[in-house]
């Protein structure tokens, strides 16, 4: 069975261990931190320099994400993008990591905007079952907890609020 390989968001797991969990919820088998090194570096260590058939850019910068998907992916790989590459006007990739051009990966963009079309697939995926929403859940709101909500939003916080804690 194949490896999935997340990467996780924080330096040694301690910050935000819910992502960790989750993560291994949807079926990671290994965690990669990008405080602890080059993330295409440590994923090639991980492959035994094979690489990865698909990757996901959902963030980071132009100047350095898309060079190092397409320097962990193997050949045929495929990259799906759904950043916003706000203020970057170059896109780089080492030729010679993307086989000269002659490696067939693909990269392919999303526009990330709220449609029918995206809700209709995410409903699709949460109705035949190839998605549980509930694992994503941190904080339930009700009635007209805006402000609290939006507090919680911008500040960040890594544990869910007890009722009437207001962060």
């Amino acid at each position: 069975m194949p490896k999935k390989i997340t990467v996780a968001m924080d330096r040694d797991h301690v910050s935000r261990p819910k992502t960790v969990e989750v993560a291994k919820q949807y079926g990671a088998t290994d965690i990669i931190d990008y405080h602890n090194g080059d993330i295409a570096d440590q994923i090639l260590e991980l492959t035994n320099h094979v690489g990865v058939d698909k990757v996901l850019i959902a963030g980071g910068d132009a100047e350095h994400t898309f060079e190092q998907a397409v320097r962990m992916s193997k050949p045929g790989a495929s990259i799906g993008n759904v950043a916003y590459l706000n203020g970057h006007d170059t896109v780089k990739i080492n030729a010679g990591d993307w086989g000269v051009g002659m490696s067939n990966i693909k990269i392919d963009g999303e526009v990330m905007q709220s449609s029918r079309l995206r809700m209709e697939k995410s409903a699709s995926l949460i109705m035949n079952g190839r998605l549980d929403p509930s694992l994503m859940i941190t904080h339930t709101f009700h009635g007209f907890e805006t402000k609290l909500a939006i507090r919680l939003l911008f500040n960040k916080t890594k544990e869910p609020l007890r009722n009437g804690e207001v962060s």
